[in-house]
């Protein structure tokens, strides 16, 4: 009887974990994007075939094929998301039909895509996903994403914690917080610093007269961001966590704590 209640007991449990996981998608866990892994858009493969879009010149020009057929835009023409966004929404396949599904909130609507975006060939099966990523170092800024429910089912209530990142690069850095477009927090980390060893210099060794003292200030660009935000989303608006530098973006990553 004991053994039968105890195993009862790990059930339940396991089920009330389950039912937390599934209710609160990021309960209790860290995000993190390396650097050439932030989603710039994502498109959903409405069609029977293969979806292909084919970024070249880091964004300067998109070719999309729905079905087998090839539909290029011009990124020198169309260079912010919402426009970019917006003409691949309205690709379609031989028989006319637009059934691709865009989802341009991993990005702000200004964003310029053109140049900045991964080079690459980025392709969907039928009733599936693909994400077109930034280039870190061209966009200079690491990105996370939180989709609404009206992109991802099962989104609940969370808290954003924390923001925990090394932007590997060089500049002032930059994190910032949106919801739904609209920037709710923000942080700015001076860079570089400069330090100052202060070496002391003698001629007689450790034991003698001090003769001299040498400044030597080097300039340090390392930074880690460890941002304590506590920001509450209900799950029903886009989120995007972003952490920029002002000149150069490397091999840095991005982090967040969800609650």
């Amino acid at each position: 009887m004991k053994k039968k209640t105890c195993r009862l007991l790990g059930i339940a449990v396991a089920t009330a974990a389950l039912i937390l996981v599934s209710g609160q998608v990021w309960a209790d866990q860290i995000v993190a994007k390396a650097a050439d892994a932030s989603v710039a858009f994502r498109v959903y493969n409405g069609y029977t075939g293969t979806l292909t879009i084919a970024v070249t010149g880091v964004g300067t020009n998109i070719a999309v094929t729905c079905d087998g057929l090839e539909t290029t835009i011009d990124g020198n023409l169309v260079t912010s998301n919402s426009d970019v966004t917006a003409a691949i929404a309205a690709c379609t396949n031989t028989s006319g039909t637009a059934s691709l599904r865009v989802d341009a909130n991993p990005s702000l609507a200004a964003d310029v895509l053109k140049a900045k975006i991964s080079t690459a060939t980025y392709t969907a099966l039928a009733g599936k996903w693909l994400e077109v990523l930034w280039d870190t170092s061209a966009a200079l800024h690491y990105d996370l994403y939180f989709p609404d429910r009206s992109y991802q089912a099962g989104v609940g209530a969370y808290t954003l914690a924390s923001v925990n990142c090394v932007p590997t690069g060089t500049g002032n850095v930059t994190a910032s917080i949106y919801k739904s477009g609209v920037l709710v927090m923000q942080k700015v980390v001076t860079s570089p610093v400069y330090v100052n060893p202060a070496t002391w210099v003698s001629p007689y060794g450790d034991t003698g007269a001090v003769s001299s003292v040498t400044n030597s200030y080097t300039a340090d660009a390392n930074v880690t961001v460890d941002w304590a935000v506590d920001l509450p989303f209900t799950g029903s608006e886009p989120v995007i966590v972003r952490v920029a530098r002002a000149t150069t973006a490397t091999t840095g990553n991005i982090g967040a704590v969800i609650k």
